[in-house]
Protein backbone atom coordinates (compact mmCIF):
# COMPACT_ATOMS: atom_id res chain seq x y z
CA UNK A 1 0.00 0.00 0.00
CA UNK A 2 1.44 3.49 -1.00
CA UNK A 3 1.83 5.63 2.18
CA UNK A 4 2.49 8.42 -0.43
CA UNK A 5 1.32 12.03 1.00
CA UNK A 6 -1.54 13.10 -1.10
CA UNK A 7 -2.60 17.29 -0.67
CA UNK A 8 -6.43 17.93 0.33
CA UNK A 9 -8.34 19.09 -2.49
CA UNK A 10 -12.00 20.27 -2.45
CA UNK A 11 -14.13 18.33 -4.98
CA UNK A 12 -15.70 18.75 -8.16
CA UNK A 13 -19.29 20.35 -7.79
CA UNK A 14 -20.22 16.96 -10.23
CA UNK A 15 -18.55 14.81 -7.91
CA UNK A 16 -20.52 16.14 -4.98
CA UNK A 17 -23.58 16.62 -6.81
CA UNK A 18 -23.46 12.48 -7.48
CA UNK A 19 -22.30 11.54 -3.91
CA UNK A 20 -25.41 13.42 -2.50
CA UNK A 21 -27.65 12.17 -5.00
CA UNK A 22 -26.55 8.55 -4.09
CA UNK A 23 -27.36 8.59 -0.22
CA UNK A 24 -30.80 9.72 -1.33
CA UNK A 25 -31.43 7.73 -4.12
CA UNK A 26 -30.17 4.19 -3.74
CA UNK A 27 -32.28 2.39 -6.21
CA UNK A 28 -35.08 2.40 -8.79
CA UNK A 29 -37.64 2.22 -5.70
CA UNK A 30 -35.88 5.33 -3.75
CA UNK A 31 -36.33 7.21 -6.77
CA UNK A 32 -40.05 6.22 -7.21
CA UNK A 33 -40.54 7.03 -3.18
CA UNK A 34 -39.16 10.95 -4.27
CA UNK A 35 -41.48 11.12 -7.71
CA UNK A 36 -44.26 9.67 -5.79
CA UNK A 37 -44.21 12.06 -2.63
CA UNK A 38 -43.86 14.82 -5.24
CA UNK A 39 -46.76 14.08 -7.16
CA UNK A 40 -48.85 13.46 -3.86
CA UNK A 41 -47.89 17.05 -2.67
CA UNK A 42 -48.69 18.76 -6.15
CA UNK A 43 -52.47 17.45 -4.93
CA UNK A 44 -52.59 14.66 -7.55
CA UNK A 45 -55.21 12.01 -7.10
CA UNK A 46 -54.31 9.88 -10.10
CA UNK A 47 -50.86 8.88 -10.95
CA UNK A 48 -49.79 6.47 -13.41
CA UNK A 49 -46.37 4.98 -12.85
CA UNK A 50 -44.57 2.89 -15.20
CA UNK A 51 -41.09 0.46 -14.77
CA UNK A 52 -38.59 -1.36 -17.79
CA UNK A 53 -36.26 -3.71 -16.05
CA UNK A 54 -36.90 -3.35 -12.33
CA UNK A 55 -36.85 0.95 -12.70
CA UNK A 56 -33.08 0.70 -14.07
CA UNK A 57 -33.37 1.17 -17.68
CA UNK A 58 -36.77 3.38 -17.34
CA UNK A 59 -39.00 5.16 -14.16
CA UNK A 60 -41.88 7.14 -15.89
CA UNK A 61 -44.37 8.99 -13.41
CA UNK A 62 -47.65 10.59 -14.90
CA UNK A 63 -50.00 12.62 -12.57
CA UNK A 64 -52.82 15.15 -12.76
CA UNK A 65 -51.20 17.69 -10.19
CA UNK A 66 -50.48 21.35 -10.24
CA UNK A 67 -47.89 21.99 -12.52
CA UNK A 68 -45.02 23.72 -12.92
CA UNK A 69 -44.46 26.51 -14.33
CA UNK A 70 -40.86 27.03 -16.87
CA UNK A 71 -39.09 29.17 -14.10
CA UNK A 72 -40.34 26.36 -11.43
CA UNK A 73 -39.36 23.57 -13.45
CA UNK A 74 -35.90 25.09 -14.37
CA UNK A 75 -35.27 25.89 -10.74
CA UNK A 76 -36.60 22.13 -9.40
CA UNK A 77 -33.72 20.44 -10.95
CA UNK A 78 -31.16 22.75 -8.96
CA UNK A 79 -29.48 21.20 -5.62
CA UNK A 80 -31.26 22.72 -2.28
CA UNK A 81 -34.08 24.10 -4.50
CA UNK A 82 -37.90 23.77 -2.88
CA UNK A 83 -41.20 25.41 -2.56
CA UNK A 84 -41.91 23.77 0.39
CA UNK A 85 -40.00 25.63 2.93
CA UNK A 86 -38.16 29.46 3.46
CA UNK A 87 -35.60 28.66 6.07
CA UNK A 88 -34.83 26.37 8.87
CA UNK A 89 -37.09 27.05 11.30
CA UNK A 90 -39.47 25.92 8.86
CA UNK A 91 -38.64 22.46 8.99
CA UNK A 92 -40.54 21.65 12.29
CA UNK A 93 -43.92 22.88 10.99
CA UNK A 94 -43.36 21.11 7.46
CA UNK A 95 -46.77 19.30 6.67
CA UNK A 96 -45.87 17.79 3.26
CA UNK A 97 -43.76 14.73 2.59
CA UNK A 98 -40.75 17.12 1.15
CA UNK A 99 -38.54 19.01 3.00
CA UNK A 100 -35.12 18.79 1.31
CA UNK A 101 -35.96 20.67 -2.14
CA UNK A 102 -33.62 18.05 -3.33
CA UNK A 103 -35.92 14.89 -4.82
CA UNK A 104 -36.11 15.98 -8.63
CA UNK A 105 -32.35 17.07 -8.30
CA UNK A 106 -31.04 13.65 -6.71
CA UNK A 107 -33.01 11.99 -9.81
CA UNK A 108 -31.63 14.08 -12.19
CA UNK A 109 -27.79 14.04 -10.99
CA UNK A 110 -27.89 9.55 -11.32
CA UNK A 111 -30.01 10.07 -14.55
CA UNK A 112 -31.64 11.06 -17.54
CA UNK A 113 -34.27 13.06 -17.17
CA UNK A 114 -37.27 14.33 -19.34
CA UNK A 115 -39.80 16.66 -17.37
CA UNK A 116 -42.56 17.47 -19.31
CA UNK A 117 -45.03 19.87 -17.02
CA UNK A 118 -48.37 22.46 -17.40
CA UNK A 119 -49.47 24.20 -14.35
CA UNK A 120 -53.21 24.92 -16.03
CA UNK A 121 -55.30 23.88 -18.67
CA UNK A 122 -54.07 26.03 -21.65
CA UNK A 123 -52.09 22.92 -22.90
CA UNK A 124 -49.20 25.33 -22.69
CA UNK A 125 -46.57 22.93 -21.17
CA UNK A 126 -42.50 22.59 -20.49
CA UNK A 127 -40.59 20.16 -21.32
CA UNK A 128 -36.89 20.16 -19.86
CA UNK A 129 -34.32 17.48 -20.58
CA UNK A 130 -31.54 17.00 -18.08
CA UNK A 131 -28.84 14.27 -18.12
CA UNK A 132 -26.48 13.26 -14.83
CA UNK A 133 -27.78 17.17 -13.54
CA UNK A 134 -26.97 18.84 -16.67
CA UNK A 135 -29.70 20.79 -18.37
CA UNK A 136 -29.47 19.87 -21.80
CA UNK A 137 -32.60 21.58 -23.57
CA UNK A 138 -35.29 23.93 -22.32
CA UNK A 139 -38.80 24.17 -24.95
CA UNK A 140 -42.35 24.45 -25.00
CA UNK A 141 -44.74 21.19 -25.18
CA UNK A 142 -48.16 20.53 -25.69
CA UNK A 143 -49.87 18.43 -23.11
CA UNK A 144 -52.51 18.76 -20.00
CA UNK A 145 -52.01 20.17 -16.57
CA UNK A 146 -49.88 18.35 -14.28
CA UNK A 147 -46.30 16.57 -14.24
CA UNK A 148 -44.62 13.85 -16.24
CA UNK A 149 -40.96 12.79 -15.14
CA UNK A 150 -39.59 10.09 -17.41
CA UNK A 151 -35.74 8.79 -15.48
CA UNK A 152 -33.80 6.40 -18.11
CA UNK A 153 -30.45 4.62 -17.49
CA UNK A 154 -30.48 4.78 -13.65
CA UNK A 155 -27.00 5.41 -12.43
CA UNK A 156 -26.01 5.70 -15.70
CA UNK A 157 -22.91 7.80 -14.34
CA UNK A 158 -22.67 6.03 -10.78
CA UNK A 159 -21.33 2.63 -11.86
CA UNK A 160 -20.57 1.57 -8.22
CA UNK A 161 -24.27 2.36 -7.19
CA UNK A 162 -25.65 0.43 -10.18
CA UNK A 163 -23.06 -2.26 -9.41
CA UNK A 164 -24.93 -3.10 -6.45
CA UNK A 165 -28.96 -3.01 -7.43
CA UNK A 166 -30.26 -6.24 -7.86
CA UNK A 167 -31.95 -8.68 -9.56
CA UNK A 168 -34.92 -6.88 -12.39
CA UNK A 169 -37.36 -8.89 -10.85
CA UNK A 170 -36.38 -7.69 -6.91
CA UNK A 171 -35.98 -4.21 -7.58
CA UNK A 172 -39.03 -4.28 -9.68
CA UNK A 173 -40.39 -5.96 -6.01
CA UNK A 174 -39.26 -3.13 -3.51
CA UNK A 175 -40.68 -0.36 -5.99
CA UNK A 176 -44.18 -1.65 -6.19
CA UNK A 177 -44.35 -2.19 -2.58
CA UNK A 178 -43.22 1.60 -2.02
CA UNK A 179 -45.99 2.27 -4.25
CA UNK A 180 -48.06 -0.06 -2.19
CA UNK A 181 -47.47 2.01 0.67
CA UNK A 182 -48.41 5.20 -0.49
CA UNK A 183 -51.61 3.24 -2.09
CA UNK A 184 -52.65 2.51 1.77
CA UNK A 185 -52.20 5.71 2.88
CA UNK A 186 -54.24 7.54 0.05
CA UNK A 187 -57.24 5.19 -0.61
CA UNK A 188 -59.17 7.76 -2.72
CA UNK A 189 -56.04 7.83 -5.35
CA UNK A 190 -56.18 6.38 -8.62
CA UNK A 191 -52.82 4.54 -8.96
CA UNK A 192 -51.67 2.57 -11.87
CA UNK A 193 -48.59 0.57 -12.15
CA UNK A 194 -47.27 -1.01 -15.60
CA UNK A 195 -43.75 -3.14 -15.67
CA UNK A 196 -42.60 -4.13 -19.07
CA UNK A 197 -46.09 -3.04 -20.56
CA UNK A 198 -47.32 -5.68 -18.25
CA UNK A 199 -50.39 -4.03 -15.56
CA UNK A 200 -49.69 -4.98 -12.23
CA UNK A 201 -51.52 -2.64 -10.04
CA UNK A 202 -54.53 -0.99 -11.17
CA UNK A 203 -56.00 1.05 -8.34
CA UNK A 204 -59.51 3.06 -8.60
CA UNK A 205 -60.37 5.22 -6.06
CA UNK A 206 -61.42 3.13 -2.67
CA UNK A 207 -64.01 3.97 0.07
CA UNK A 208 -61.92 3.07 2.87
CA UNK A 209 -58.92 2.20 3.99
CA UNK A 210 -59.72 -1.07 4.40
CA UNK A 211 -61.60 -1.48 0.72
CA UNK A 212 -57.77 -0.45 -0.02
CA UNK A 213 -56.07 -2.96 1.95
CA UNK A 214 -58.49 -5.55 0.19
CA UNK A 215 -57.30 -4.54 -2.84
CA UNK A 216 -53.16 -5.12 -2.65
CA UNK A 217 -53.91 -7.99 -0.19
CA UNK A 218 -55.63 -11.00 0.39
CA UNK A 219 -59.10 -9.67 1.42
CA UNK A 220 -59.77 -12.46 3.61
CA UNK A 221 -56.67 -10.65 5.41
CA UNK A 222 -58.09 -7.56 4.90
CA UNK A 223 -61.49 -8.45 6.60
CA UNK A 224 -60.12 -10.21 10.18
CA UNK A 225 -58.21 -7.08 11.07
CA UNK A 226 -59.07 -5.40 13.89
CA UNK A 227 -59.60 -1.43 14.23
CA UNK A 228 -57.99 0.24 16.20
CA UNK A 229 -58.36 4.21 17.05
CA UNK A 230 -57.20 6.03 20.49
CA UNK A 231 -56.73 10.09 20.42
CA UNK A 232 -54.16 11.15 23.39
CA UNK A 233 -53.27 15.09 23.36
CA UNK A 234 -49.69 13.90 22.33
CA UNK A 235 -50.58 11.78 19.08
CA UNK A 236 -53.53 10.14 17.87
CA UNK A 237 -53.39 6.49 16.24
CA UNK A 238 -55.80 4.62 14.16
CA UNK A 239 -55.34 1.98 12.20
CA UNK A 240 -55.79 -1.89 11.78
CA UNK A 241 -54.26 -5.39 13.52
CA UNK A 242 -54.25 -9.05 12.92
CA UNK A 243 -56.44 -10.28 15.24
CA UNK A 244 -54.92 -12.75 17.69
CA UNK A 245 -56.79 -15.63 16.51
CA UNK A 246 -55.05 -15.42 13.03
CA UNK A 247 -51.61 -14.87 13.52
CA UNK A 248 -49.41 -16.63 10.96
CA UNK A 249 -45.61 -17.03 10.30
CA UNK A 250 -45.55 -14.55 7.79
CA UNK A 251 -47.10 -11.10 7.29
CA UNK A 252 -48.50 -9.75 4.25
CA UNK A 253 -48.08 -5.87 5.51
CA UNK A 254 -46.59 -3.95 8.20
CA UNK A 255 -46.29 -0.15 7.61
CA UNK A 256 -46.60 2.55 9.99
CA UNK A 257 -47.58 6.14 8.85
CA UNK A 258 -46.41 9.28 10.18
CA UNK A 259 -49.19 12.30 9.48
CA UNK A 260 -49.15 10.07 6.55
CA UNK A 261 -45.94 9.75 5.27
CA UNK A 262 -44.92 5.58 5.32
CA UNK A 263 -41.69 5.48 8.10
CA UNK A 264 -40.14 2.57 9.82
CA UNK A 265 -39.94 3.04 13.87
CA UNK A 266 -38.57 0.61 15.58
CA UNK A 267 -40.69 1.78 18.57
CA UNK A 268 -43.95 1.39 17.26
CA UNK A 269 -43.35 -1.82 15.87
CA UNK A 270 -41.77 -3.63 18.78
CA UNK A 271 -44.85 -1.76 20.91
CA UNK A 272 -47.33 -3.72 18.29
CA UNK A 273 -45.07 -6.89 19.20
CA UNK A 274 -45.30 -6.84 23.08
CA UNK A 275 -49.18 -5.74 22.58
CA UNK A 276 -49.60 -9.69 21.73
CA UNK A 277 -47.38 -11.08 24.67
CA UNK A 278 -48.07 -14.61 24.65
CA UNK A 279 -50.16 -15.16 22.04
CA UNK A 280 -47.79 -14.13 19.17
CA UNK A 281 -45.16 -16.62 20.19
CA UNK A 282 -43.17 -17.26 16.70
CA UNK A 283 -45.92 -15.95 14.17
CA UNK A 284 -45.98 -12.27 12.80
CA UNK A 285 -48.88 -9.92 12.81
CA UNK A 286 -50.42 -8.09 10.41
CA UNK A 287 -50.47 -4.17 11.04
CA UNK A 288 -51.08 -0.26 9.52
CA UNK A 289 -50.97 2.30 11.90
CA UNK A 290 -51.55 5.67 11.20
CA UNK A 291 -50.38 8.20 13.58
CA UNK A 292 -51.17 11.92 13.83
CA UNK A 293 -49.15 14.37 15.66
CA UNK A 294 -47.57 18.12 15.64
CA UNK A 295 -44.55 17.99 13.34
CA UNK A 296 -42.59 19.48 15.77
CA UNK A 297 -42.36 16.35 17.65
CA UNK A 298 -40.95 14.57 14.90
CA UNK A 299 -37.39 14.27 13.77
CA UNK A 300 -37.62 13.12 10.37
CA UNK A 301 -34.43 13.92 9.52
CA UNK A 302 -32.64 10.69 10.98
CA UNK A 303 -32.12 9.09 8.04
CA UNK A 304 -30.82 10.25 4.12
CA UNK A 305 -34.18 9.13 2.40
CA UNK A 306 -36.43 9.84 5.55
CA UNK A 307 -37.53 6.19 5.76
CA UNK A 308 -37.39 6.59 9.49
CA UNK A 309 -38.26 9.03 11.61
CA UNK A 310 -38.29 9.50 15.66
CA UNK A 311 -40.95 11.02 18.02
CA UNK A 312 -39.76 13.51 21.28
CA UNK A 313 -40.91 10.37 23.54
CA UNK A 314 -39.90 7.16 22.26
CA UNK A 315 -40.77 5.69 25.56
CA UNK A 316 -44.06 7.45 26.28
CA UNK A 317 -44.90 6.42 22.35
CA UNK A 318 -44.01 2.94 22.94
CA UNK A 319 -45.82 2.53 26.15
CA UNK A 320 -49.53 4.55 24.39
CA UNK A 321 -49.47 2.29 21.51
CA UNK A 322 -48.65 -1.30 23.58
CA UNK A 323 -51.76 -0.31 25.77
CA UNK A 324 -54.06 1.03 23.18
CA UNK A 325 -53.12 -2.17 20.97
CA UNK A 326 -53.73 -4.76 23.54
CA UNK A 327 -57.37 -2.86 24.47
CA UNK A 328 -58.35 -3.21 20.69
CA UNK A 329 -57.24 -6.84 20.22
CA UNK A 330 -59.62 -7.21 23.97
CA UNK A 331 -55.96 -8.68 25.67
CA UNK A 332 -54.63 -7.28 28.59
CA UNK A 333 -50.67 -7.29 29.54
CA UNK A 334 -49.89 -10.16 31.65
CA UNK A 335 -53.08 -12.18 31.44
CA UNK A 336 -51.37 -14.99 29.51
CA UNK A 337 -49.19 -15.43 32.30
CA UNK A 338 -49.02 -17.88 34.79
CA UNK A 339 -50.30 -21.23 34.55
CA UNK A 340 -50.84 -21.60 30.85
CA UNK A 341 -47.14 -19.81 30.68
CA UNK A 342 -45.60 -23.34 33.40
CA UNK A 343 -47.83 -25.20 31.04
CA UNK A 344 -46.20 -24.30 27.69
CA UNK A 345 -42.78 -25.69 29.62
CA UNK A 346 -43.64 -29.07 30.74
CA UNK A 347 -42.05 -31.66 29.05
CA UNK A 348 -43.25 -35.20 28.80
CA UNK A 349 -42.43 -38.54 30.57
CA UNK A 350 -41.98 -41.45 29.04
CA UNK A 351 -44.82 -43.24 30.98
CA UNK A 352 -46.96 -40.65 28.83
CA UNK A 353 -45.55 -41.94 25.61
CA UNK A 354 -48.97 -44.07 24.51
CA UNK A 355 -52.12 -41.37 24.61
CA UNK A 356 -55.77 -42.73 24.59
CA UNK A 357 -58.96 -42.05 24.61
CA UNK A 358 -58.39 -38.91 20.92
CA UNK A 359 -61.47 -36.19 21.45
CA UNK A 360 -61.62 -32.99 19.52
CA UNK A 361 -62.54 -29.08 21.21
CA UNK A 362 -63.59 -26.81 18.92
CA UNK A 363 -62.39 -28.47 15.70
CA UNK A 364 -59.25 -27.54 16.38
CA UNK A 365 -57.43 -29.34 19.57
CA UNK A 366 -57.47 -33.06 20.48
CA UNK A 367 -57.61 -34.11 24.06
CA UNK A 368 -56.39 -37.34 25.07
CA UNK A 369 -55.93 -39.20 28.35
CA UNK A 370 -52.02 -40.38 29.43
CA UNK A 371 -51.37 -42.05 32.70
CA UNK A 372 -50.51 -38.88 34.60
CA UNK A 373 -53.38 -36.60 33.96
CA UNK A 374 -54.06 -35.75 30.13
CA UNK A 375 -52.24 -33.75 26.64
CA UNK A 376 -53.78 -31.23 24.95
CA UNK A 377 -52.90 -31.36 21.05
CA UNK A 378 -53.20 -28.06 18.74
CA UNK A 379 -53.75 -30.36 15.47
CA UNK A 380 -52.20 -27.37 13.34
CA UNK A 381 -49.19 -27.41 14.83
CA UNK A 382 -49.13 -30.91 15.06
CA UNK A 383 -49.07 -31.67 11.76
CA UNK A 384 -46.90 -28.97 10.86
CA UNK A 385 -43.98 -30.65 12.96
CA UNK A 386 -45.21 -34.22 11.40
CA UNK A 387 -44.87 -32.52 8.11
CA UNK A 388 -41.80 -30.44 8.85
CA UNK A 389 -39.75 -33.80 9.70
CA UNK A 390 -41.00 -35.52 6.52
CA UNK A 391 -40.05 -32.94 4.48
CA UNK A 392 -36.57 -31.87 5.87
CA UNK A 393 -33.40 -33.56 7.59
CA UNK A 394 -32.25 -37.34 7.36
CA UNK A 395 -36.19 -38.93 7.24
CA UNK A 396 -36.80 -37.35 3.89
CA UNK A 397 -40.02 -39.43 3.77
CA UNK A 398 -42.63 -37.25 1.83
CA UNK A 399 -44.01 -38.95 -0.83
CA UNK A 400 -45.90 -37.22 -4.08
CA UNK A 401 -49.75 -37.17 -4.31
CA UNK A 402 -50.68 -36.73 -8.12
CA UNK A 403 -53.44 -34.63 -8.78
CA UNK A 404 -56.41 -35.18 -11.04
CA UNK A 405 -56.34 -31.99 -12.12
CA UNK A 406 -52.85 -30.33 -12.08
CA UNK A 407 -52.77 -26.74 -10.53
CA UNK A 408 -52.45 -24.09 -12.80
CA UNK A 409 -51.01 -20.76 -11.28
CA UNK A 410 -49.43 -17.24 -13.12
CA UNK A 411 -46.80 -16.09 -10.28
CA UNK A 412 -45.83 -12.45 -10.02
CA UNK A 413 -42.16 -11.49 -11.15
CA UNK A 414 -40.79 -12.02 -7.22
CA UNK A 415 -42.51 -15.43 -7.10
CA UNK A 416 -41.08 -16.76 -9.91
CA UNK A 417 -38.06 -15.72 -9.16
CA UNK A 418 -38.18 -17.59 -5.72
CA UNK A 419 -39.97 -20.63 -7.35
CA UNK A 420 -36.84 -20.74 -10.16
CA UNK A 421 -34.48 -20.59 -6.85
CA UNK A 422 -35.99 -23.77 -5.35
CA UNK A 423 -37.37 -25.41 -7.96
CA UNK A 424 -35.05 -28.72 -8.00
CA UNK A 425 -35.94 -28.99 -4.13
CA UNK A 426 -39.38 -29.09 -4.46
CA UNK A 427 -39.78 -32.61 -5.89
CA UNK A 428 -37.94 -34.18 -2.62
CA UNK A 429 -40.73 -32.57 -0.55
CA UNK A 430 -43.33 -34.03 -2.32
CA UNK A 431 -44.49 -31.13 -4.71
CA UNK A 432 -43.68 -31.46 -8.03
CA UNK A 433 -44.03 -28.25 -10.45
CA UNK A 434 -43.14 -27.69 -13.74
CA UNK A 435 -43.15 -24.23 -16.47
CA UNK A 436 -45.24 -23.67 -18.30
CA UNK A 437 -44.95 -20.04 -20.26
CA UNK A 438 -43.75 -16.96 -18.88
CA UNK A 439 -44.50 -16.71 -15.13
CA UNK A 440 -46.98 -19.76 -14.88
CA UNK A 441 -46.45 -23.03 -13.43
CA UNK A 442 -48.29 -26.01 -13.13
CA UNK A 443 -48.54 -28.09 -9.67
CA UNK A 444 -48.67 -31.31 -10.59
CA UNK A 445 -48.81 -32.95 -7.32
CA UNK A 446 -49.16 -31.99 -3.72
CA UNK A 447 -47.39 -34.22 -0.56
CA UNK A 448 -48.85 -37.20 0.38
CA UNK A 449 -51.04 -36.69 3.69
CA UNK A 450 -50.32 -33.03 3.33
CA UNK A 451 -54.09 -30.37 3.05
CA UNK A 452 -52.51 -28.35 0.23
CA UNK A 453 -55.25 -27.17 -2.28
CA UNK A 454 -55.14 -24.41 -4.54
CA UNK A 455 -55.88 -22.01 -2.15
CA UNK A 456 -52.90 -23.34 -0.08
CA UNK A 457 -50.67 -23.66 -3.04
CA UNK A 458 -51.18 -19.75 -3.96
CA UNK A 459 -50.50 -18.85 -0.67
CA UNK A 460 -46.88 -21.15 -0.32
CA UNK A 461 -45.98 -19.24 -3.88
CA UNK A 462 -46.94 -16.01 -2.52
CA UNK A 463 -44.90 -16.53 0.91
CA UNK A 464 -42.31 -18.27 -1.13
CA UNK A 465 -40.88 -15.02 -2.63
CA UNK A 466 -40.35 -13.82 1.08
CA UNK A 467 -37.80 -16.23 2.71
CA UNK A 468 -34.70 -14.65 3.18
CA UNK A 469 -32.00 -16.12 0.61
CA UNK A 470 -29.45 -14.50 3.37
CA UNK A 471 -30.34 -17.38 5.43
CA UNK A 472 -27.87 -19.91 6.20
CA UNK A 473 -30.25 -23.11 5.08
CA UNK A 474 -33.02 -22.03 2.57
CA UNK A 475 -34.31 -25.56 2.32
CA UNK A 476 -35.41 -25.66 5.63
CA UNK A 477 -36.96 -22.03 5.39
CA UNK A 478 -39.22 -24.11 2.60
CA UNK A 479 -39.86 -26.90 4.69
CA UNK A 480 -41.24 -24.99 7.34
CA UNK A 481 -43.50 -22.99 4.95
CA UNK A 482 -44.80 -25.84 2.87
CA UNK A 483 -45.18 -27.68 6.41
CA UNK A 484 -47.26 -24.66 7.29
CA UNK A 485 -49.44 -24.55 4.28
CA UNK A 486 -50.33 -28.40 4.09
CA UNK A 487 -51.24 -28.60 7.43
CA UNK A 488 -54.80 -29.05 9.27
CA UNK A 489 -56.21 -26.07 9.47
CA UNK A 490 -57.28 -24.70 13.14
CA UNK A 491 -61.53 -24.97 12.93
CA UNK A 492 -60.91 -28.46 10.76
CA UNK A 493 -63.34 -31.50 11.90
CA UNK A 494 -61.39 -34.67 11.98
CA UNK A 495 -62.66 -37.98 11.99
CA UNK A 496 -61.68 -40.19 14.83
CA UNK A 497 -59.30 -42.10 13.10
CA UNK A 498 -57.68 -39.19 11.75
CA UNK A 499 -57.34 -37.98 15.20
CA UNK A 500 -55.62 -41.30 16.09
CA UNK A 501 -53.15 -41.24 13.03
CA UNK A 502 -52.30 -37.57 13.67
CA UNK A 503 -51.53 -38.25 17.44
CA UNK A 504 -48.81 -41.71 16.25
CA UNK A 505 -47.43 -39.60 13.28
CA UNK A 506 -46.66 -36.62 15.98
CA UNK A 507 -45.08 -39.30 18.99
CA UNK A 508 -42.85 -40.85 16.61
CA UNK A 509 -41.07 -37.48 15.98
CA UNK A 510 -37.60 -36.51 16.96
CA UNK A 511 -39.14 -32.97 18.36
CA UNK A 512 -43.05 -33.58 18.73
CA UNK A 513 -43.50 -31.04 21.44
CA UNK A 514 -43.68 -28.05 18.97
CA UNK A 515 -44.23 -26.82 15.44
CA UNK A 516 -41.38 -26.01 13.43
CA UNK A 517 -41.81 -22.27 14.18
CA UNK A 518 -41.03 -22.73 17.93
CA UNK A 519 -45.06 -22.59 19.09
CA UNK A 520 -46.62 -25.23 21.53
CA UNK A 521 -47.76 -28.20 19.86
CA UNK A 522 -48.41 -29.78 23.20
CA UNK A 523 -49.95 -29.16 26.29
CA UNK A 524 -50.04 -31.32 29.30
CA UNK A 525 -52.37 -31.13 33.13
CA UNK A 526 -50.86 -33.45 35.57
CA UNK A 527 -53.16 -34.94 37.91
CA UNK A 528 -51.69 -33.07 40.62
CA UNK A 529 -52.07 -29.59 38.81
CA UNK A 530 -56.14 -31.37 38.23
CA UNK A 531 -56.59 -32.09 42.13
CA UNK A 532 -54.96 -28.73 43.08
CA UNK A 533 -57.42 -26.57 41.22
CA UNK A 534 -60.77 -28.73 42.41
CA UNK A 535 -58.87 -28.74 45.94
CA UNK A 536 -58.32 -31.84 46.32
CA UNK A 537 -54.77 -31.72 47.54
Amino acid sequence: MSTERRPVKMLTEDTIRRIAAGEVITRPAAAVKELIENSLDAGADDIRLDLKAGGKTLIRITDNGCGMTRDDVRMAVCRHATSKLADIDDLRSLASFGFRGEALAAVAAVSRMTIETCPDDSGAGTRLEVEGGDVTELADCARPRGTTITARTLFFNLAPRRSFLKSDSYELKVAVETVRGYAVANPALRLEVTANDRKLLNLAPAGTTRERLAELYDRRVAESLVELRVENPLVVVSGFLSDHTQLRAFYDVQQVYFNRRPVRSRAVTRAIYDAYGPALGSNRPNFVLFLETDPARLDVNVHPTKEEVRFADERFLFDFISEASSKALGLRRGEQTGTDELLFQQTMTTEDAAPSGFWQVHNSYIMAQVATGYVIVDQHAAHERVLYEEFSGARRSARPQGLLFPITIELLPEEHEAWELVRERLPAMGLETQGFSGRTVVVESVPAGSFMGKGEVREFFAELARVRRDKGNVEDEVAKLMSCKGAIKAGQKLSQQEMESLINRLFACREPYFCPHGRPAILKVTLEELDRKFGRS
